[in-house]
């Protein structure tokens, strides 16, 4: 696993580690998605800056953006930071948030987590 979940009460932060693939966006997805504490969760912050790979396809990044749209009809309203700094995994989430406009999800890309918790408190 090079993800690591955790839960805060108004926020979830999901730490990627090492080498990241389309399978383990999806475990993770899977996993915040299939939580009883989702339906509280407004603000999502995933963090990449400690990865040394990022195997993601747009058409992988279709699917995973495909699945939240669908959540984003239970939980309507999202905060979602990706932290990065890494050119792939900025480039994969332009595709993720042209995807998810309109469903009601806000979806922004930050350079530390310092910033992103306090766009996510903001």
């Amino acid at each position: 696993m090079t993800f690591n979940i955790t839960w805060g009460k108004k926020v979830v932060n999901v730490k990627f580690k090492g080498i990241v693939t389309a399978q383990d966006l999806i475990d993770a997805n899977n996993y915040l998605i299939s939580n009883s504490e989702f339906e509280n969760i407004h603000n999502q912050i995933f963090d990449f800056t400690e990865i040394t790979g990022f195997f993601i396809s747009k058409g992988d990044i279709e699917m995973i953006a495909a699945m939240d749209k669908a959540q984003a009809e239970w939980n309507k309203e999202m905060k979602v930071a990706v932290v990065s700094t890494d050119e792939q995994v900025l480039e994969i989430n332009k595709k993720y948030r042209k995807i998810l406009e309109g469903s009601g999800w806000e979806i922004k890309d930050f350079n530390s987590l310092k910033e992103a918790q306090k766009w996510i408190k903001s």
